[in-house]
């Protein structure tokens, strides 16, 4: 016979069979970056080579097994050849929500802060033909031309984290941005 207090010490029964309560739990896929600039504060921007040929920062979505910051450390070189060293300060988490129409499961980012580029380092950058064709680093005006606005709201909000060393949250709503 159990007491009162062997039951308070054993908590109650989970309500849900393991299987039955992960099937409740949101979905999400994760993706990590990375915000480099310049010497002049410009931001580095990858353009790519599929249907929109949006630009993008270097980075892309987790592989089985990775954390955050191996994810943006494995996406960087292989989409530009640059070697990170860690740890580098997170600027961003994204949460891009779901949307049961078009995309069911949200998307998660972490962007970090790949740092500061001299014109060296910039010239050899190595692109992935198969995922960019083009690298550029572009002054504020330049970049809210080129990128759409959630994508802008996204870069400048990176910027703005570096500036303050304060990480930032960024919450967007489906389908109004790339995404990475």
């Amino acid at each position: 016979m159990t007491t009162m207090r062997d039951e308070a010490a054993l908590g109650r029964p989970f309500p849900l069979p393991r299987a039955d309560y992960l099937a409740t739990l949101p979905k999400a896929t994760v993706y990590a970056c990375c915000y480099f600039t310049d010497v002049h504060g410009r931001a580095l921007g990858l353009r790519s080579v599929f249907t929109k040929r949006a630009w993008q920062l270097p980075g892309g979505n987790m592989d089985a097994g990775e954390d955050p910051f191996q994810t943006a450390v494995r996406e960087t070189y292989e989409e530009t050849g640059l070697r990170l060293t860690g740890p580098r300060p997170l600027l961003l988490v994204h949460y891009v929500r779901g949307d049961d129409a078009q995309a069911p499961t949200a998307k998660v980012g972490f962007c970090f802060d790949g740092g500061t580029l001299t014109d060296d380092r910039l010239a050899a950058l190595r692109l992935d033909p198969e995922e960019h064709d083009r690298w550029a680093v572009e002054d504020w005006p330049t970049w809210e031309r080129l990128l759409g606005p959630e994508d802008y709201r996204r870069l400048a909000a990176m910027a703005e984290a570096r500036r303050t060393g304060r990480t930032g949250l960024l919450v967007s709503e489906p389908g109004r941005g790339e995404g990475r």
